[in-house]
Parts: structure tokens; sequence; C-alpha cells
């Protein structure tokens, strides 16, 4: 039965690609016959019944569009445009982008798509072997060519939010994404390049680190060794050279990948080296052999979020920093799912955090601070200090006792952003919750949101951890214990506030009858914009409504 629904499904695939192909044949005669090549390879991953439900001349139109934009390419460039909606199209605006094939292409493309609010209806995206001569001109698909090509035909969805934590923006017109796109595949190119030279720059700085001596170097040199075990999305590399710790200059001929262009500056505060804050250019002479810090810039490669810097340091003989490295780039998904005792670099850190709680290893509180720490938002287990680390564990724990809304933040030593972890009931959580907590944060703090990270597991709270970007020399002194009672207010249910209000008008007796008789009763649209005085007053109304024997609608 199973074999005979296969067959049809082929023989139903087959029949439209070939209605798809005497379509092309109409609609463009003047193409080759490669055209109809591409029109299958451009739909071969299309589902049969998706396949069917379009048109055979749509089906045609599309690969005709496509294989006419990669007639001609600029050998070494990508060639990109976004088509609006119209009769070539169909209802929805088209992105069409070749290029040489290399990774992250996909990705990238829908990165850009997803920083400029554009969702995506489709993507199409064949990997082709062709023939061009030196100027670019097609000469024709070959898979026995060594040239393998990227072709992409994405269709855009609604225009709207499309990254969680990233502030609204104005919908940009189809230049503007047109241009994003461009420099999205551009910057591919750039790091796909210089990717060789930057890992070799990093397997160099393992015995840069290493002459810091003791255990510290040798494992920031083991830290680098498992960034190159495909752990790491290398994207640019700088070299610094201090003087003394007076001055700081960028070593221009080491700017590679994302950070070729010197303009490009990997934090805020080394915009102007002229005017280098003196917190970071003591953070910069600090000893320590390796620090891992997030880029105020994002990335337009791979992923959309803020790009992670690994900083090294370079000795002289007398052990003094005289130098060092940024590598910028993104931690891989391993970083984030293994166990951090397991990474070299976390592991010391969280053997530190844990000998610092002065517990013992095998007991309750023991065990549940270690998977606590464990299971710490990783960014914030590369980035903060041990203590800031164990304070926020053990806080974690005591919820783990007394469940409640609770928050802990923590201050970027250069105030570029504020690291808030809130804590906040299950039974009331949602994303209206999750973002009303979220804009609270970044009002006090005079910020935006800028990024959202959920975690959702068995216990009673759910883990928000919420980046607020700040402005350096602006971030205003906030009382973070009455912060925190806000939000726990703002994240207490209406049943819960209905109880509370109850029991003060009546007594616990007399409202637990009346919880159990009404709880449910209330409409999603009268719990969200009623307080708790109200409900009172209308269960009051209703209970003698109900003891006259006249429940009416109006009461």
């Amino acid at each position: 039965m199973a074999d005979d629904l296969a067959a049809q499904a082929d023989t139903t695939r087959e029949e439209v690609l070939r209605a798809a192909e005497e379509a092309l044949a109409r609609l463009a005669p003047a193409l080759p016959a490669d055209a109809a090549a591409l029109l299958r390879a451009l739909h071969a991953a299309v589902p049969t019944a998706e396949l069917a439900a379009e048109s055979p001349e749509a089906l045609a139109a599309a690969a005709a569009s496509l294989f006419s934009f990669a007639a001609e390419r600029t050998p070494g460039t990508a060639k990109v445009r976004v088509l609006p909606p119209g009769p070539g199209t169909g209802p929805r605006a088209v992105v069409e982008i070749v290029n040489d094939d290399m990774p992250f292409l996909v990705d990238s493309a829908l990165a850009a798509l997803a920083l400029h609010g554009r969702s995506v209806a489709s993507l199409l995206h064949p990997i082709l072997r062709v023939r061009r001569d030196a100027s670019g001109r097609l000469l024709g698909l070959d898979p026995a060519a060594p040239s393998r090509e990227s072709m992409m035909r994405i269709a855009l969805g609604p225009a709207g939010p499309v990254l969680s934590g990233m502030p609204t923006r104005p919908v940009e017109g189809l230049d503007a994404l047109e241009a994003a796109l461009a420099r999205a595949m551009a910057d591919v190119r750039a790091t796909t390049t210089a990717f060789p030279a930057m890992l070799a720059l990093l397997r160099g700085a393992e015995a840069e680190v290493t002459a810091a001596g003791g255990p510290e170097g040798e494992e920031a040199a083991a830290f680098l060794r498992w960034l190159t075990e495909d752990n790491f999305v290398l994207l640019g590399h700088r070299r610094f050279a201090m003087d003394g710790g007076a001055g700081l200059t960028m070593m221009g001929s080491e700017n590679l990948g994302l950070l070729a262009d010197p303009a490009i500056p990997v934090f805020d505060a080394l915009r102007d080296l002229s005017a280098v804050p003196p917190a970071v250019r003591i953070a910069l002479a600090d000893p320590a052999p390796l620090t891992v810090a997030k880029a105020n810039m994002r990335s337009t490669v791979h992923r959309p979020q803020h790009a992670d810097v690994v900083a090294t340091r370079i000795y002289d003989a007398a052990g003094r920093v005289v130098g060092g490295r940024i590598f910028l780039g993104l931690f891989a998904a391993s970083a984030y799912n293994r166990n951090p005792r397991s990474i070299p670099f976390l592991r010391r850190k969280v053997d530190r955090i844990l000998e610092m709680a002065g517990v013992e290893a095998e007991s309750h509180d023991g065990r549940a601070l270690r998977n606590i720490v464990d299971t710490w938002p990783r960014d914030e287990l590369f980035q903060a200090p041990e203590a800031a680390v164990l304070a926020g564990a053990r806080r974690a724990l005591d919820l783990t006792i007394r469940p409640r809304a609770a928050l802990v933040v923590r201050h970027d030593p250069f105030e570029r952003f504020v690291s808030a972890i809130a804590w906040l009931p299950r039974d009331t959580f949602d994303t209206r919750l999750r973002e009303r907590a979220g804009h609270m944060v970044a009002r006090a703090y005079g910020g935006r949101l800028s990024a959202v990270y959920i975690a959702l597991g068995d216990a009673p709270l759910a883990r928000v951890h919420y980046i607020i970007a700040t402005r350096p020399g602006a971030v205003p002194a906030v009382d973070d214990a009455a912060l925190e009672a806000t939000l726990a207010q703002a994240a207490r249910g209406f049943g819960e506030r209905l109880a509370e209000a109850l029991t003060a008008a009546h007594g616990e007796g007399e409202a637990a009858t009346a919880l159990a008789r009404w709880r449910d009763a209330f409409p999603a649209a009268y719990r969200e914009m009623s307080t708790a005085a109200q409900g009172v007053a209308d269960l009051a109304l209703a209970e003698r409504a109900i003891a006259a024997g006249r429940p009416r609608a109006d009461v």
C-alpha cells in the first residue's frame, strides 16, 4: 500500500514538473534548455502536495526569473535583488541571490531579513555546478564543472517583529533590504576568505596565553584548542599593542573578517583610541590570559545576535601585558548545550564558584547548587565575575524552597548593558507578562530591551534572562529591591489578588467558600482589565442576586 502511494506521488510530481516545463517553454522560449534543469533543481525539496498546489505558470516564472538573473555575475561577488509583488512574482516580494557556494549563506540571508523585520514564506535553495567564462557569463549547468554556486529564491512574508527582544523599527523599503542582504553576503565572503588566517592566529594564541604561566595559562590554552574544534564560528580578528598601559594601538595589518574595516569598533568604548576610558585600559591590561565578553555589534553572519568576543593577552619576557588579540565570533550550540564542567575555562570557573559557596558537594544544597550553576545562563557564566554568579545561584537556590517572583541584576562594568535574570510564576507566565517585565526593567535603567532568553522547566518558576542595552554615563541609579517588588506585583495573577482581597474583606473562611464557587467564573478580559477590589464588589452583587432568586445578565 505504501509503495503504491509513493509511486502515485512520484507520478503526480512528474506530471506537475512536466506541465511547468511546458509553461516555461511558452513563457520564456529564448532561455536555453538548462532553464528547465534549474526549474527541477529549484523545486526539488518542495513536497509534492505543495508543488501541485502551485500553477505551472508560477513554477515556470520562478525558474525563468532566477535563471535570467544568474546569466551574468561578476566573479567573486554575490548578486542580489529584491523584487516587489507583481505579475512576475505573485502576491509577495521575492529575494533572489546568486553566489559562490560557501558556509552560512542561508543562515546569513535569513538573519538579515530577521534583523529588518521580514519573515519568510518560502525558501528555495539549489546548489548547482556551473560553467562561466572569465567575465562571469553563464555558459551552462554542468554536473562535472568544478564551480558550485548557491542560488536562492526567498518569498517574503509579512513585515513585523521577527526576533524576540528586538526593538520595533519602521518597515524599510525594498532598496534598504536589498542593501542589507548584499552586505550580509559580502560579510560571509569576508569571513570565509579570512578563516584560514584567523584559525592560524587562534592556534598561535595558545602559546601566547601559556606564557602567563601556571594552571590559568594552561587552561586558557586548552580553551583556545576547544574553540578550534568547531565550537566557535570565527568572524573577525584584531590585534592591539599597549605601551606601558598609557597608549593603545590597533595593528591594522591583522584586521581580518568582519573586523577588516578599522572603522568598525568591537566595543563602543574603543571607537576613539585617543579617548579610551581608564576602566577599559585597565581591563585590557588585566594579566588574566583570557576573557570572554559580548561585542556591541550584532553579527551579520550565521546568527543575528550580539557577537561573542574572546580576548587573549600577549606578554613580554618579564610577564607584563604588552598587547592582545580580539577574536570575534559566535559560540556554537555545543557551548550552550554541554555541561560547563566539560568545557575548558568554564570548568575551573565552576569549580571555584562551588568552592566559594562552602557547601558539601554531596549535600542537598551542594547538589542543588551544582545543578543551578551548570544550567546558569551560559553567557553569564562566560562573562560574569564568579562572585556575581554565586550570588545569583544562591538566590535561585532559595527560590527552589520558597518559589516567588524575583530579580537578580548585574551591571556591565563599562555600562554598555544590564543583565537581569527574572524568575516569574509559571501559572501566570505568558508573552504578555514576559514583555511587560522586560520593559519595566528597561525603563528603570533608561535603556532598551536588546535580547530575551527563556528557560522553562518543571519548576514552579520560569526563568527569563533580559539584556538591557544602556548608554555609558547615563545609567540611572536603581533601587533593585524596589524594582523586584514592582516586578512581583506585576507577576501576580488575578486569582491571587482576588483571594487576598476577599480574605481582607471577609476573612479566610468566607473567602475560601467564595473562591471555590467563583474562581473560574471571570472571563480573561475581565481578569486583565479589572482590579481585585472590583472583583470583590461584583461578587457581592452576584451573591445578592442569587440570594434574591433573580440571577440576571445585567447584575
